[in-house]
């Protein structure tokens, strides 16, 4: 009497396992396949919101345009690109974002022309450096970076010997820059002294001039201007911006100030836009850097996804 009882018990215990394990087993595709369909709808709106911010940097593109040829190659922060924007909702997606003048900071790929060191350059990147309490002798390492040869500007310098005993080891680029976050590999710049640099640099192909109608307080500096000639300048350029190099430098701030008028100007054809699309909890950004070329024909040099270039 007692064995079929117990058989009954273990078959009874038998199938809650086999029913519990069942459930499990359900439980797990359903919540897998949960996640499958996120997955996917993230991938779409992700895909969406990428597009959005395309057709934003279109529309930041032919604003430049726009601005090429009515203003010619003057540009100042008083023209229409340069005005804040408000987050735009369109079909439950927000996008915001901003133009930024690059030719306002200063151009690392200046350092160097063919195969030389500009003087120039080089005591106005010291002073930018000053102004962020980094060391002046920062800017070696950097002209070695840029360079073509292999032979280390002295001790504060170097090359390839220097940055093969990394870990991982690399070479120096010995080229200019393709872009200003390059300058994290070079030296001396560690992420906390390139983080104070980064706001006021720049990576652009070519001998470009600093516009002195955009350029900020510490630019400003780095030319030869004190901290209160160069809040003068930024006063006076917001109630009339300058409209030729000359203006500027005769200007009453820079009355005792000596200017090198080397590499200025008050014209720009290189710009960042920011741009930033959410939809929902999704978010996504865009980083392009744009060139205005003769006529307001614009190009897009260089692009990047949810970091800056």
């Amino acid at each position: 009497m007692n064995a079929p009882r117990r058989q009954r018990g273990v078959a009874l215990l038998i199938a809650l396992l086999v029913v519990a394990i069942a459930a499990t087993a359900m439980a797990y595709l359903a919540w897998d396949q949960t996640l499958a369909i996120r997955r996917s709808e993230d991938r779409i709106g992700l895909d969406r919101a990428w597009a959005v911010a395309l057709g934003a940097e279109a529309w930041a593109a032919q604003a430049l345009a726009d601005n090429a040829r009515r203003h010619g190659g003057e540009v100042d922060l008083t023209q229409p690109w340069a005005q804040p924007q408000r987050p735009q909702i369109f079909g439950g997606v927000e996008v915001s974002g901003q133009i930024e003048d690059l030719q306002g900071r200063f151009n690392l790929n200046t350092l160097v022309a063919g195969a030389q060191p500009v003087a120039v350059e080089i005591a106005r990147f010291r002073a930018l450096l000053a102004t962020q309490q980094l060391p002046p002798d920062l800017v070696v390492p950097v002209i070695d970076w840029i360079d073509p040869d292999s032979l280390a500007s002295g001790s504060a310098g170097a090359e390839d010997d220097t940055y093969l005993g990394l870990t991982p080891p690399y070479r120096a680029a010995n080229q200019p820059f393709v872009s200003a976050s390059s300058l994290r590999l070079v030296r001396g710049y560690t992420q906390a002294a390139y983080a104070r640099i980064a706001p006021w640099i720049t990576a652009l192909p070519g001998a470009t001039a600093i516009n002195v109608n955009t350029a900020s307080q510490p630019v400003l500096i780095a030319l030869g201007l004190s901290p209160a000639q160069a809040q003068a300048v930024l006063a006076l350029r917001a109630k009339q911006p300058f409209t030729t190099l000359q203006q500027f430098l005769t200007s009453p701030p820079l009355q005792s100030a000596a200017v090198d008028p080397a590499l200025l100007g008050v014209g720009s054809q290189y710009f960042l836009v920011r741009i930033e699309v959410r939809r929902g909890r999704l978010r996504t950004t865009l980083a392009s850097v744009l060139e205005v070329g003769n006529g307001g024909k614009v190009r897009v040099l260089l692009r990047s996804r949810n970091t800056l270039p």
